[in-house]
């Protein structure tokens, strides 16, 4: 197995073939079958290298043993749903399938849409269309997101409280 790596020392960023690689249960380093060899300095141990974005890909395929486009399936890990406490899979803010929808319908109904995924790259005319869609078909009403509470009004200030104001 191939792994991407950037050598501290020189700088150099190169290709190892480090043999197999394995998970030691007592260790939080990956075991190498073989040396990591810079081609510049030569010999080099896990602590006089970095690991570069491709080597993390790299090393996460050989250990965990899945592409990661073979994630058909909704979310990245199992876990308790922050829009519905219900233990399922995730994606990365931590909501299930069904409340990911929600936010986002939730993102459409409110115009924000810097967030959502189905504005991106789209007009305003045909995220206005989007969103009279998301209405016609869910309501009006937010599922996810707490509603703005109304700001407070000032009130004027009472005759007491001017009288007092004045004598101070």
């Amino acid at each position: 197995m191939e792994i991407n790596f950037e050598c501290k020392k020189c700088g150099c960023i190169f290709d190892c073939d480090i043999g197999d690689v394995s998970l030691p249960e007592n260790s939080d380093r990956p075991f190498f079958e073989k040396k990591i060899i810079c081609p510049t300095c030569s010999e080099r141990s896990m602590d006089e290298v970095l690991l570069t974005e491709l080597g993390q890909s790299q090393l996460t395929q050989a250990t965990l043993d899945f592409e990661v486009d073979d994630l058909s399936d909704f979310g990245f890990y199992e876990g308790e749903c922050q829009g519905c406490d219900i233990f399922q899979p995730l994606n990365d803010l931590g909501l299930c399938e069904e409340c990911a929808g929600k936010l986002e319908r939730d993102l459409i109904r409110k115009r924000d849409w810097d967030y959502t995924i189905s504005g991106y790259g789209l007009g305003s005319a045909e995220c206005e269309e989007i969103r009279k869609k998301v209405i016609k078909d869910y309501g009006e009403k937010l599922e996810l997101i707490a509603p703005n509470k109304p700001k407070m009004k000032k009130r004027k200030a009472t005759k007491r409280k001017k009288k007092k104001a004045k004598t101070a």
